[in-house]
């Protein structure tokens, strides 16, 4: 399980950003499973599993919502300054690497 190989000030981004989709309009409910390949309701439920994340299978719900919920925030979802420093503790491009180090340290590239 990647997710509890990082440090874990990269685990706080990822419940960041995960906490950051799932409770912002950012991402509008018709297209939010689309996008993240769960449920609004289900990421929920993931994060409220948290630190309890099985992201060890890229065909499971925490390995999705992991995955999706890093990429929208890096690639996705732009969120205005203020915003930004509401949601998260550190800058967008120390949440690019803690994305990079997850995906190393889940076998993908």
């Amino acid at each position: 399980m990647a997710l509890k190989q990082l440090p874990s000030s990269e685990q706080l981004v990822v419940l960041q950003c995960m906490k950051a989709i799932a409770d912002s309009d950012a991402i509008g409910d018709q297209e939010f499973q689309t996008r993240l390949g769960v449920a609004r309701p289900v990421l929920q439920e993931i994060i409220s599993s948290w630190p309890e994340i099985d992201d060890s299978s890229e065909d499971s719900d925490g390995f999705l919502a992991v995955n999706n919920c890093l990429n929208e925030v890096c690639h996705g979802v732009h969120w205005p300054e203020s915003e930004w420093q509401n949601r998260f503790t550190e800058p967008k491009d120390v949440v690019k690497r803690t994305y990079q180090n997850w995906l190393k340290l889940a076998g993908r590239s």
